[in-house]
C-alpha cells in the first residue's frame, strides 16, 4: 500500500510538472483549462494500467448512485460558501456573467483531479487506514500538491491543509456506499471551484485571513458529520462497500 501510494504521488508530481511546462508553452489561458489539474487522474489511470493485478477499479457508473448524493455534492460547498461570504463580505473575484464562459474548464479540472484524488487513492488507503487517517491523509497529499500556493507562506499552506483534510472527510460520508464514486466526486470539486469564484481576489496574495476562515468554518462542518456518522468513521473500509451495479475498470 505504502509503494503505491508512494509511486501514485510521484507520478502526480511529475505529470504537474509536465502539464505546468506544457501550459506556459501553448499559453492556454488556465480560465479556460487548468492543465496539471489532469495530472492526479492520469496519474491513477497509469497506476491501475501498471498494476492490474491489484484489481483496484474506478467506480465510473451511476447506475444506482442515487440523484440526491450528485446533488449534495453540488450543493454542499455553495452553503457552506454562503457562511464564509457572510463572515468576509468579498468583492466578486469573477463577473458573474464570465461564469458561464469558465464552467467547462473548471467541470474538466475537478473531474481530473478527482479521478486521482478520490477515485484510486482512497481505494488503497481504506481498507488499511481508519477513515479519519485515511481522510486525512488524502488531504495532506491533495493540500501540498498544489505547489503554485506555496508562495503564500507556512501559515497559509498550513491552512490549506486543514482545509483539505475537511473537505477530505464530508466527501469521505458523501461517498459512503459508492466505491468512491467519481461523477459524486466531481460534483462535489465542481461546487467547490464555483462557490469559490467570488474569493478568487483572496484566495492569494491576501494572506492567510481567507484561507483560515475557509478552513476554520469547513473544519466545523466535517467535525459534525463525524459526530453524525460515527458509525461510518469507526472502522477501516467503511466507504468501500458499492451503491453501484456497475463498476468501471481502468482499462476499459
Amino acid at each position: 500500500m505504502i509503494v503505491r501510494v508512494v509511486l501514485f504521488y510521484g507520478l502526480t508530481f511529475l505529470l504537474t510538472m509536465i502539464f505546468g511546462g506544457a501550459q506556459e508553452a501553448t499559453g492556454l489561458a488556465t480560465g479556460w483549462l487548468t492543465l496539471p489539474q489532469l495530472a492526479p487522474g492520469l496519474a491513477a489511470l497509469l497506476m491501475l494500467l501498471i498494476f492490474r493485478r491489484d484489481g483496484v477499479r474506478l467506480s465510473l457508473s451511476l447506475r444506482g448512485v442515487s440523484l440526491w448524493r450528485l446533488a449534495a455534492g453540488l450543493v454542499t460547498p455553495f452553503a457552506v460558501a454562503a457562511i464564509v461570504y457572510a463572515i468576509l463580505r468579498p468583492e466578486p473575484g469573477v463577473a458573474a456573467a464570465s461564469w458561464w464562459l469558465l464552467l467547462p474548464g473548471i467541470a474538466i479540472g475537478a473531474l481530473g483531479e478527482e479521478v486521482g484524488w478520490r477515485g484510486y487513492l482512497p481505494q488503497r488507503l481504506d481498507p488499511a487506514l481508519a477513515p479519519l487517517v485515511s481522510s486525512a491523509l488524502v488531504g495532506v497529499l491533495w493540500g501540498t500538491w498544489h505547489v503554485g500556493l506555496w508562495a503564500n507562506g507556512p501559515v497559509y499552506m498550513a491552512c490549506l491543509v486543514v482545509l483539505m483534510i475537511a473537505y477530505s472527510i464530508v466527501l469521505y460520508a458523501l461517498l459512503a456506499g459508492t466505491g468512491f464514486n467519481v461523477w459524486v466526486a466531481a460534483a462535489f470539486h465542481l461546487g467547490i471551484n464555483l462557490a469559490n469564484l467570488p474569493f478568487l481576489g483572496l484566495i492569494s496574495g491576501a494572506g492567510p485571513r481567507f484561507i483560515a476562515i475557509n478552513a476554520a468554518v469547513w473544519a466545523v462542518v466535517a467535525a459534525a458529520v463525524v459526530l453524525r456518522r460515527r458509525d461510518l468513521f469507526r472502522w477501516p473500509g467503511s466507504a468501500t462497500g458499492s451503491e453501484t451495479t456497475v463498476i468501471a475498470d481502468a482499462g476499459q
